[in-house]
């Protein structure tokens, strides 16, 4: 796959506001979610504003491309055609959204109006100034929830390199390697492991993952993937044991690294931890200065995020949820 590592002409994105357009939501065009045109839009937004303390990285919306297909977007086009905002119902009262200080209002009305007299719940970042306040004045008040972390390394000439056990390698991804590239996701990810992790072990039942060849494919097409970032440990027999994926954006000089896991039958080997290296270490080759990855940060499942510490990642913002109670 051809890496594309600039960012895509936007001149056709993001259509200008119409003038049926309601102003009580600041502008908002509400539609089914274009594909590839609507994501881009959304990237940009994203890219612009991006800091250390964002909640949104353009490799997050990247991997979320398949599940916004079919969903109803908000979008907020500022006079040029590019956005200042955008949202979406992740589930019925629950909203995702990234907005520039001065469209937050907006946004949390559209929301309002969207759900009705049902629960409201708003994920933000604890450092995002303008969101905080305007959920607190609209009602909204933190909630206990199992929440994730931001964490932050330097990309720096002190990356260690990987290490792994004798008759695995690391290597990238290949061409034709999809529906390998899927099983090794399930296999990390299937629940009833991801269950046993947690503090105290949670049983989540004997399901599997919802990824299959072709939604990986559907990623593996989306800007900004590259096949080089996308990092698979190989075990001696050929099977692939565990992966890790790395986002780069080269505006910001940024890797994200989302997702990371181990088959369960290959775990405490380190594996996670050397594909992870690897995937940091090719950012690195990108152009990328820093990383930032992601883990649940409360205590009930602690082992991602001990990995990434141990790979020397540290903590920096975190989420919070607010909730507004039915009217």
């Amino acid at each position: 796959m051809a890496h594309n590592r600039t960012v895509p002409n936007h001149d056709q994105v993001t259509p200008q506001p119409s003038g049926d357009e309601r102003a009580d939501f600041g502008g908002v065009r509400e539609q089914a979610f274009g594909g590839a045109a609507d994501l881009i839009a959304m990237q940009r937004a994203v890219q612009r504003g991006w800091t250390p303390d964002s909640h949104w990285h353009i490799g997050d919306l990247a991997w979320q491309r398949p599940s916004l297909s079919g969903r109803q977007v908000a979008l907020w086009p500022d006079a040029t055609g590019e956005l200042d905002a955008w949202a979406w119902l992740a589930a019925p009262g629950r909203l995702e959204l990234h907005a520039t200080p001065g469209r937050v209002e907006a946004v949390l009305s559209w929301f309002d109006k969207t759900t009705g007299d049902g629960p409201r719940t708003v994920t933000a970042m604890d450092n995002d100034k303008a969101l905080v306040a305007a959920l607190q004045g609209s009602g909204y008040r933190e909630v206990d929830e199992p929440f994730f972390r931001h964490c932050l390394r330097q990309l720096d000439d002190r990356l260690p390199a990987p290490r792994l056990p004798d008759g695995y390698r690391v290597r990238s991804v290949r061409p034709g390697e999809m529906a390998e590239r899927a099983a090794i996701h399930r296999a990390a990810w299937r629940p009833k492991w991801i269950g046993s992790l947690q503090v105290p072990p949670v049983d989540l039942g004997d399901g599997e993952s919802g990824m299959t060849t072709e939604r990986y494919e559907l990623i593996a097409a989306t800007w900004p993937y590259q096949r080089d970032l996308d990092q698979v440990v190989e075990a001696a027999d050929g099977t692939l044991a565990a992966s890790a994926l790395g986002w780069y954006d080269e505006v910001n000089q940024v890797g994200l690294l989302e997702p990371v896991g181990t088959d369960p039958r290959y775990a405490r080997q380190g594996l996670g931890a050397a594909a992870s290296l690897a995937c940091l270490h090719a950012m690195r080759d990108a152009g990328a200065t820093m990383a930032v990855v992601c883990p649940r940060g409360d205590a009930a499942y602690p082992v991602p995020r001990a990995l990434y510490h141990q790979i020397g990642f540290r903590d920096a913002g975190r989420a919070v949820t607010h909730r507004q109670p039915p009217t």
